[in-house]
């Protein structure tokens, strides 16, 4: 008799194992694995993102009302400026590479394009600076205080350094005439100091609103690749 009741019970938990590793084998086949992302995806995404968010500026520029501060394009690196600096003698100062000549003409290709409606265009007397607002734009005024700064190495340097930034202060915060964008052409030395930013690569973009008060936001970034892939 008991030895009976004991088989039963061994039968009985078998079964119970054998309905439970079914159960499991049921669920396990019902979960859905899911790969991870692939570099190319991920890129992708990150593309869309920021262009989306770009195409919202966009239309922030396209009404007007804004500075666009923008780095002279690509240049040749191998090329060194000359101090004491002769904003007039190319073969003295570090010029802009064929790339770079080519990307002004593209990003005033886009600006047209998109339908950015640009007024004042100021440079920086340096010739990269000159060259690409006059690819870009096709026309622009010199503005020495968009220049580049001079190295701290002395207090009458960096009594410059102080006062070039106070006025580049008032440069960016400039209220644009009605359904107008300024454009300043200058190099990364001021967007270092206001943005704390190691360095604005060339052909970058920065976007700056006036308060009305003197005073002025960044509201966004854009970079030359960027805005080619929006029109």
């Amino acid at each position: 008799m008991h030895a009976s009741i004991g088989k039963i019970k061994s039968t009985v938990y078998i079964l119970l194992l054998l309905i439970a590793s079914s159960v499991i084998l049921i669920g396990c086949s019902s979960i859905q694995y899911q790969r991870e992302p692939s570099t190319t995806e991920v890129v992708e995404k990150m593309r869309a993102e920021t262009d989306a968010k770009n195409r919202e500026l966009i239309d922030k520029l396209q009404k007007g009302g804004y500075v666009i501060f923008m780095r002279h394009t690509r240049t040749k690196w191998e090329q060194k400026d000359v101090v004491p600096f002769e904003y007039y003698d190319c073969s003295k100062q570090r010029n802009l590479d064929d790339q770079g000549r080519s990307d002004a003409v593209k990003i005033g290709e886009a600006f047209r394009a998109l339908d950015i409606p640009v007024g004042t265009v100021l440079s920086s007397p340096f010739c990269r600076t000159r060259d690409t607002a006059e690819l870009t734009f096709g026309r622009y005024d010199i503005e020495m205080d968009l220049r580049r700064w001079p190295n701290a190495e002395t207090p009458q340097d960096e009594e410059t350094i102080l006062r070039i930034r106070k006025r580049m202060d008032e440069l960016v915060a400039q209220m644009p005439p009605e359904g107008e964008n300024i454009v300043l052409v200058s190099h990364s030395d001021y967007l270092k100091y206001r943005l704390n930013m190691k360095l604005l690569a060339e052909g970058h973009m920065a976007i700056f609103k006036s308060d009305g008060n003197g005073s002025s936001e960044l509201v966004g970034m854009i970079e030359p690749e960027e805005l080619f892939r929006l029109y």
